[in-house]
């Protein structure tokens, strides 16, 4: 799809995935919301253009997300934010590469994991930057929450850097909640399940908070908190 004005896509399963190509200083922004199946996006971003990209991959079954951003003029923008929870046997795989091969462009990448009960996670998340990508700005965080012993999350993310003037990080953590967050709203009324799922909300309520639509933002919290 080549996209030539401002654009807001809405997908769900059986029609997530395609290609995008963003023209000179327009916008896209994409909400995906799935829970089975295999997602394949590519998004090609030319000179001034912004993508913004929310996700949720929710799935008691087999899911893959594979995100293929290309920013091919100066001064391109991308932010990626998502949430994928794995729960029962389920498995959740999430990829993403985003390819910096003009100068000056941005990107941000935010992707947070909850797996319960038997679940898996996976987030192999790659920025590379062109030898000609000059002044490139790019930030990766992957944090991940286990709910059971046997619950696991792999992250793997990923810096290929050609370029010497650029500002690049990333960072991964995978952990359980914080007990002493926990304890801290027990000794205030609230029950451990409660105070669980309060703790649950906040971590993942800050990636849904990217979503500007409150009607589309209420839907994605509704789908987490299921």
């Amino acid at each position: 799809m080549s996209v030539d004005r401002t654009i807001i896509l809405r997908e769900e399963c059986g029609s997530c995935g395609g290609s995008y190509e963003v023209a000179a200083g327009q916008s896209l922004e994409l909400y995906q919301l799935c829970s089975e199946g295999t997602h394949k996006v590519c998004v090609t971003l030319a000179a001034g253009a912004h993508a913004k990209i929310v996700f949720a991959a929710v799935s008691e079954a087999e899911l893959e997300y594979d995100y293929n951003i290309l920013l091919e003029g100066p001064e391109a923008e991308v932010e990626l934010y998502g949430v994928m929870m794995a729960r029962e046997s389920g498995s959740v795989r999430v990829r993403t590469a985003l390819r910096h091969n003009a100068p000056h462009c941005r990107s941000n990448q935010q992707v947070r994991g909850v797996a319960s009960e038997r679940g898996y996670g996976l987030y192999d998340g790659l920025v590379y930057v062109a030898p000609d990508a000059q002044k490139t700005e790019a930030y990766q965080q992957s944090r991940n929450l286990l709910l059971s012993p046997e619950a696991r999350i792999q992250t793997q993310p990923q810096l290929e850097i050609y370029a010497d003037d650029v500002k690049c990080s990333h960072g991964a953590t995978v952990g359980q909640m914080n007990e002493e967050q926990i304890y801290y709203m027990r000794q205030r009324g609230l029950s451990e399940e409660d105070a669980r799922r309060l703790s649950l909300s906040g971590f993942v309520g800050e990636i849904v908070a990217h979503i500007d639509d409150e009607a589309l933002r209420a839907e994605f919290e509704e789908k987490l908190r299921n």
